[in-house]
């Protein structure tokens, strides 16, 4: 765990509750579209995005800039709003879009929060599953109130590693790494978006690969995945959620698959 940080940066101690109450109630709001179905539309970059994507965001920053007007809002859908590092929140409303529009119960709703630079709040919902994960700098990691940790697997070898998408391997250049870590761990399994994150949190798995990420996509993860015992990092293992990649890992394997990772990205 970190060192902690000052609560009353986000108004309180029970500020975390009130944040954690607003990721549910908009994860709600998700939840009735994805169980009518929707039709996605196509971002210039071709991405899908849904009538939900959109409510979900509306609603989380419209609460932000009404609870913390001085703070910076950055979400995938509307962008930035203010400018305030010191202070900023970072928000995926459906994380996992492609999941939510074919009927796949991998999708989350995200918030992360940055406190000068670094993360340290996380927020996952995930409503079709019924799992909540919060995380506070110093404070630990719950999944639906109950405190969770990493595994305690020591080597490369005897691990279970997730991973994101065939295409952000390939649109990342990397498309040799998921062979080579399958040779290199126990079990390589494709566990898209969240979800990956989710087996690490819970100890199932061991890792997450995630090439081709933003900071919306692993900002919360990267919280509770510290919080809970392990690390995240780069591809390259820098600890950074701006580094386009991610890995998190329980802590005890992280250098073995950084380095492992690192000698099949050179090509």
């Amino acid at each position: 765990m970190g060192k902690g940080f000052d609560a009353d940066r986000i108004g309180g101690s029970g500020a975390l509750q009130g944040l954690s109450d607003l990721i549910v109630q908009a994860g709600e709001i998700a939840l009735k579209h994805f169980n009518r179905g929707v039709v996605p539309e196509k971002k210039p970059d071709r991405s899908p995005v849904t009538i939900a994507d959109r409510e979900v965001e509306e609603i989380i920053r419209d609460y932000v800039v009404e609870h913390y007007p001085h703070a910076e809002f950055y979400g995938e859908e509307t962008g930035r709003h203010g400018d305030n590092a010191e202070l900023r929140f970072i928000v995926d409303p459906i994380d996992g879009t492609r999941a939510f529009v074919r009927g796949l119960p991998t999708w989350s709703v995200l918030l992360g929060i940055e406190i000068d630079g670094t993360p340290v709040v996380g927020i996952a919902y995930m409503p079709s599953a019924g799992d909540l994960f919060v995380g506070a700098l110093g404070q630990g990691t719950t999944h639906n109130g109950v405190e969770t940790h990493v595994s305690k697997v020591t080597s490369l070898g005897d691990a279970t590693v997730m991973h994101g998408g065939l295409q952000q391997f390939t649109e990342a250049g990397v498309g040799d790494t998921l062979v080579r870590l399958a040779d290199a761990c126990d079990s390589a399994r494709g566990y898209p978006d969240f979800d990956g994150y989710k087996q690490v949190l819970l100890g199932r798995a061991d890792a997450m690969v995630d090439p081709g990420v933003k900071p919306w996509d692993i900002c919360a993860a990267a919280v509770l995945i510290r919080e809970a015992g392990g690390r995240l990092t780069s591809m390259t293992g820098e600890q950074t959620i701006y580094g386009g990649s991610a890995v998190a890992s329980n802590g005890a394997i992280h250098d073995e698959l950084v380095a492992a990772l690192r000698v099949t990205s050179k090509g």
